[in-house]
């Protein structure tokens, strides 16, 4: 009896917990000093060295090199994950910026965009729950299992900005066309 009281208080606790990381991921604070070209101009391939950072690839290397010990292989996945978590961060700090341009871009719009103000709600669960899954595989890394993709994150944010370039492209004109 006690060990159910004990695991639906655990489990509560987790939602609760997963519900904090949630809201903290999705809540768009307001940034003055944020522009719409800013967002356009951001590169994603600054994102490039996290699909390969945590890769097994180099630690193999390394492994069959002389001098090679246990410990450092250690302290060479420690030092990458720290890094991964640092570009996680301002991959973060990216999303929410775009995700706010796109947001603004929706509600001054001169025609109703209900699609992607559609498209932008599902982008943040999904953004949100691709960083949920990465935490989740970053412990696992941390004792040594499996690697992180992060490629659904980047791809997020890379719709999110094709969204703003729709928003920004003027409409064409029939008689433009012609």
């Amino acid at each position: 009896m006690h060990i159910f009281v004990v695991a639906a208080l655990l489990a509560l606790a987790l939602v609760g917990l997963a519900l904090v990381f949630l809201y903290r991921i999705l809540a768009v604070r307001p940034n003055p000093d944020f522009a719409v070209d800013q967002c356009l101009a951001l590169s994603l391939e600054k994102y490039r060295p996290m699909e390969r950072l945590l890769q097994e690839d180099d630690l193999r290397f390394l492994a069959s090199q002389p001098g090679f010990s246990p410990q450092l292989g250690r302290r060479l996945r420690s030092g990458r994950r720290r890094i991964f978590r640092g570009y996680l961060r301002n991959l973060k700090k990216d999303f929410g910026r775009v995700s706010l341009a796109l947001q603004t871009l929706i509600v001054h719009s001169v025609e109703d965009r209900g699609d992607l103000a559609a498209s932008l709600t599902r982008q943040r669960l999904m953004f949100a729950a691709g960083l949920l899954a990465i935490e989740a595989r970053l412990l696992l890394h941390t004792a040594g299992i499996g690697t992180v993709d992060v490629r659904g994150l980047v791809d997020s944010l890379e719709t999110m900005q094709s969204q703003i370039r729709l928003l920004l492209t003027p409409p064409q004109t029939a008689a433009a066309t012609l």
